[in-house]
C-alpha cells in the first residue's frame, strides 16, 4: 500500500507521469466511507476531503458567497487533519455553521489552489464558495409527504423533454413574470395563453398532454452563466458542469443564498409530481467544465480525468476533457451523486449525457444503489460508441448486453429511418417518403432484433434537444435551408403527426422534444445551445396555430396508456408481431395481439403506416383468424381511445401521409377503455381554437374546418423545391459527432 504524509508528496503530478499508474495507485487507498464533504449538525460541522497527493489542506470559512457582497470577510482558516491510511483530510468545527461559505485551499507540488469541495450541497453566487447547509430547512411546505412518479417498466413512461428557461420564457405563456424562466414557472398551475384563455400552458397543459414524465435539461450547477447578471440575456443549453450536487442558481430567484436554489429546485419537483409528473433529471458526469481549474482537478490533479499516452486530455466529449468513472474514486462520486440528488430531491429518473463514456461497471452499480431507493427509478442515455483512452468495457450500444435491462439507450436508428439522417440537413426519411422501411421495422422492436436486450433497453424517438426540431427538420429536408421554418405547411403537419404516430405506437421508451406536439421551430438552428432565449423558448401560440396536430399527439398519448402491448417490457409483443408481407414499398402494417391483460383491453390491433406522400394505399389486411370488422382510432386527422369509423373486409385505404389504427370490434365493444372527459375537452378546445396563416406555402393545400378540425380536402400538391446546396457550416459541423460543440 502507498503511504500519503502531510509534508512528502510520493506521487509527483507532473506531464512526464504515468496518468494511469498513478490513477491505479490512488485507487488502492480509495476512500469506503460516506462522509466526504461537510456533515451538519447544529452543534458541529466535520469537513473531510479525499486529497492523499496534497502536501497541506486548509479549510476556509466565509461570510458569504463571494467578496463582492455586503459584510464580506474571511471568518477562519484552519489547517486540516491526515489519515494516511485513506488519504482524506479532516476537521470538525464547533457550533452552528448553517449559511457559512467554505473552501479548501490544496497544495500539491508546492502549487496552492483555492477549490470548491466537489462534495457540496450547497454554493454561492456562480458556484466559487461551498456552503454549510441544513438540508431540512430547504423543504417545502409538505415536503416529507411528496412521493415519488414512478412507472411499473421503463415502457410505460412517455417523456417530454424540456429546459427550465425555454418552458417559461415567453410573456404569452401567461406565467407570472418573476417566474418567468426559473423553476418556479412550474409551480404556477392555471396558466393560459396570452389572448386566448381556452389554451392551457405550463403546467397546466402538461397535465392536459398526458406526458408521465419531464425530463429536464441540466439544472445542476453549471458554469456559463453568470448568476450575478439577473437580467441577463446569456443563454445556454448547461451540459458544463461545475458543482454537480447543487441546483443552477440563474434558475432560482436569490442566486446569492445557497439555500433558495435548493428549496425552489424542490418546489418545482413538488409541483410536478402534484401533477402526477414525474421529474428526470439530465446528468453530465462525463466531462467537466473545464479541466485544469474544475474542483476535480484542483484537489487530486489529473486523477479524475482520462489522459492520452502523450498526456495530453482524452477528448471523446468533444468539450476538451473526459472524466475517468473506471477509477475507483470517480465511480464513488457518480454512485453517492446520484443517489443524494434521487434521495433527497425525489428524482423519478436520469438521462445520461454521452453514457457511452462511461464503463459498463459503474452504470450497473449505479443502477443496484438505485434499486436500494426504488427499482422503477428511471435509467437511460446516450449510447454513442466514443473514442476514448480506457481499457474499460464502455457503457455504449455495442454494450448493451453487458448493461441492466434496466438501462435504456436512445435509438439513433430509429430516429434517423423515421426522418432522415440527423446530420444531413435535406435528407428524407420514412415519413417524407423516403428512407428505409426496414430501420422503422427495426425500431418499432425497439432495436430488439440488433442491440437491445428488451424494449426496457430502447429510446423511441425521433428529436432531441440535439439537431434540428422535428419540423425544422422537415422544412429543411421538403421546402429547403432558406423555408419558412415557422409558418404552417399542411403536408408538414401530416408528417409531423406520422412520425408522432410512428413513435409512439412502437415498442420502448417513448420519449419527445418539448413542443413536438405543436411544430416547435428553432429557425432551422440545428445547435442552439448559446442562441438567444428568445429562439429557444417554447412559443405556446403554436398550441393555437398547430392545435390538430397537439390534439393528435393527445389522441396517441391516450392510446398507448390504453394498450398494454405498445408499452411491452419484454419481448412477448415483438416476438408475435406479423408484419404484412404484400405492401406497397411506401407502406409498412403489422398487426398484434393483446398477451398482457384481458378483456379490459382490446384484443388484436392493427397499425398501417403510409408514407406515400402523394397518394392513398389499399391495404389488403394479412394474418389468420382476422375479424371482419375493425374500428378505426387513428386516421390522418385523429387518434385516440374514441371510435372513429368502423370498416369491414379485408380491404383498408390508408390517405397518403398517414397511419391508420385499427381495433377488432368484438374486443373493442367488450373492453373498458375509456376517455376521460377532461382530455376529450382538451383536445376539441385545441381543434376549435385553431388559426390558420393566409399566406401560400412553397407547398398548398386548400383547407377547410369542421367540429373535427382541419382537413385536406384533396386538392393536388404543388411540386416542392429542394435545397441542393447545403449551408457549408451545417454540414461540417453536423459530421463532427451527435454532440457538437455545446460547451461554454
Amino acid at each position: 500500500m502507498f503511504i500519503f504524509s502531510t509534508s512528502i508528496n510520493p506521487l509527483n503530478v507532473q506531464a512526464e507521469e504515468n496518468y494511469a499508474l498513478q490513477a491505479q495507485q490512488l485507487d488502492k487507498i480509495a476512500y469506503e466511507g460516506d462522509d466526504l464533504g461537510a456533515v451538519y449538525t447544529k452543534d458541529s460541522t466535520t469537513f473531510k476531503v479525499w486529497a492523499p497527493t496534497a502536501s497541506t489542506v486548509l479549510l476556509n470559512l466565509y461570510s458569504t458567497g463571494s467578496d463582492d457582497e455586503d459584510g464580506a470577510e474571511k471568518l477562519s482558516q484552519t489547517v486540516m487533519d491526515y489519515d494516511t491510511e485513506n488519504g482524506v483530510w479532516s476537521v470538525t468545527a464547533q457550533g452552528d455553521l448553517n449559511g457559512v461559505y467554505y473552501t479548501y485551499s490544496v497544495t500539491v507540488n508546492n502549487e496552492e489552489n483555492e477549490t470548491v469541495d466537489i462534495y457540496a450541497k450547497a454554493v454561492g453566487v456562480n458556484g466559487k464558495r461551498g456552503m454549510v447547509i441544513d438540508l431540512e430547512t430547504t423543504n417545502p411546505d409538505n415536503w416529507d409527504n411528496d412521493k415519488y412518479v414512478l412507472q411499473d417498466n421503463p415502457t410505460d413512461a412517455i417523456v417530454w423533454e424540456v429546459h427550465i428557461g425555454d418552458f417559461s420564457q415567453q410573456q404569452e405563456s401567461g406565467i407570472k413574470d418573476e417566474y418567468r424562466g426559473r423553476y418556479l414557472a412550474f409551480t404556477q398551475d392555471g396558466t393560459t395563453l396570452v389572448g386566448n384563455e381556452a389554451i392551457p400552458t405550463g403546467i397546466s397543459y402538461l397535465k392536459s398532454l398526458g406526458v408521465t414524465h419531464v425530463q429536464i435539461n441540466p439544472f445542476y450547477d453549471f458554469g456559463s452563466i453568470d448568476e450575478t447578471k439577473a437580467s441577463s440575456k446569456d443563454y445556454n443549453w448547461g451540459y458544463d458542469p461545475k458543482n454537480y450536487n447543487v441546483p443552477e442558481g440563474s434558475y432560482s430567484t436569490d442566486p446569492y443564498n445557497g439555500q433558495v436554489r435548493i428549496t425552489e429546485a424542490k418546489q418545482m419537483i413538488q409541483a410536478l409530481h402534484n401533477a402526477g409528473i414525474g421529474v428526470i433529471m439530465d446528468v453530465v458526469y462525463n466531462h467537466t467544465y473545464t479541466l485544469e481549474d474544475s474542483f476535480f482537478n484542483m484537489t487530486v490533479p489529473n486523477y479524475y480525468h482520462r489522459f492520452n499516452d502523450d498526456g495530453t486530455p482524452s477528448n471523446g466529449s468533444g468539450c476538451g476533457n473526459d472524466t475517468a468513472s473506471e477509477h475507483e474514486m470517480y465511480r464513488k462520486f457518480m454512485i453517492e451523486s446520484i443517489h443524494y440528488w434521487a434521495e433527497e430531491y425525489h428524482i423519478d429518473g436520469f438521462r445520461f449525457d454521452l453514457m457511452g463514456l462511461h464503463d459498463v461497471d459503474t452504470m450497473n452499480a449505479i443502477r443496484d444503489d438505485l434499486d436500494t431507493i426504488d427499482s422503477r427509478i428511471l435509467m437511460y442515455g446516450e449510447a454513442w460508441n466514443l473514442s476514448t483512452n480506457t481499457q474499460a468495457k464502455m457503457a455504449n450500444q455495442d454494450n448493451e448486453r453487458f448493461l441492466s435491462d434496466r438501462i435504456a439507450a436512445f435509438n439513433d436508428g430509429m430516429r434517423d429511418a423515421v426522418k432522415g439522417n440527423n446530420f444531413e440537413a435535406t435528407g428524407k426519411g420514412f415519413v417524407q417518403g423516403g428512407g428505409s422501411r426496414i430501420g422503422v421495422k427495426n425500431g418499432i422492436k425497439a432495436a430488439t432484433n440488433t442491440w437491445s436486450g428488451s424494449p426496457n433497453q430502447a429510446v423511441t424517438y425521433t428529436s432531441c434537444h440535439d439537431n434540428f426540431t422535428l419540423y425544422d427538420k422537415l422544412v429543411a429536408s421538403m421546402i429547403g435551408l432558406d423555408g419558412s421554418y415557422r409558418q404552417r405547411n399542411e403536408q408538414l403537419v401530416a408528417m409531423n403527426k406520422l412520425a408522432g404516430a410512428t413513435i409512439l405506437t412502437s415498442q420502448g421508451m417513448s420519449f419527445m422534444l418539448a413542443g413536438e406536439e405543436m411544430a416547435r421551430s428553432k429557425d432551422g438552428d440545428h445547435n442552439s445551445f448559446i442562441s438567444s432565449k428568445e429562439l429557444n423558448q417554447i412559443d405556446w401560440t403554436n398550441v393555437s396555430t398547430f392545435g390538430d396536430l397537439t390534439a393528435y399527439y393527445t389522441g396517441l398519448i391516450q392510446l398507448r396508456k390504453a394498450y398494454s402491448p405498445f408499452r411491452d417490457a419484454t419481448k412477448t409483443t415483438v416476438d408475435s408481431m406479423n408484419f404484412f408481407e404484400n405492401t406497397d414499398n411506401k407502406v409498412l402494417a403489422y398487426s398484434m395481439e393483446n398477451k398482457l391483460a384481458g378483456e379490459d383491453e382490446w384484443s388484436k390491433v392493427i397499425c398501417i403506416y403510409n408514407s406515400d406522400t402523394e397518394s392513398s394505399k389499399d391495404v389488403t389486411l394479412e394474418g389468420d383468424n382476422l375479424s371482419e370488422k375493425w374500428i378505426v382510432v387513428a386516421n390522418d386527422q385523429k387518434a385516440g381511445v374514441l371510435p372513429i369509423g368502423q370498416v369491414s373486409g379485408n380491404v383498408v385505404t390508408v390517405p397518403k401521409t398517414s397511419v391508420m389504427i385499427l381495433v377488432d370490434k368484438d374486443s373493442f365493444d367488450k373492453a373498458s377503455v375509456r376517455s376521460d372527459e377532461k382530455t376529450t375537452e382538451f383536445k376539441k378546445t385545441l381543434t376549435q381554437s385553431i388559426t390558420k396563416p393566409t399566406e401560400k406555402d412553397n407547398i398548398t393545400a386548400t383547407v377547410t374546418k369542421d367540429d373535427t378540425g382541419t382537413r385536406d380536402t384533396g386538392n393536388p400538391l404543388v411540386p416542392l423545391i429542394i435545397a441542393g446546396v447545403i449551408v457549408g457550416g451545417i454540414a461540417v459541423s453536423m459530421l463532427i459527432y451527435k454532440k457538437f460543440g455545446r460547451k461554454k
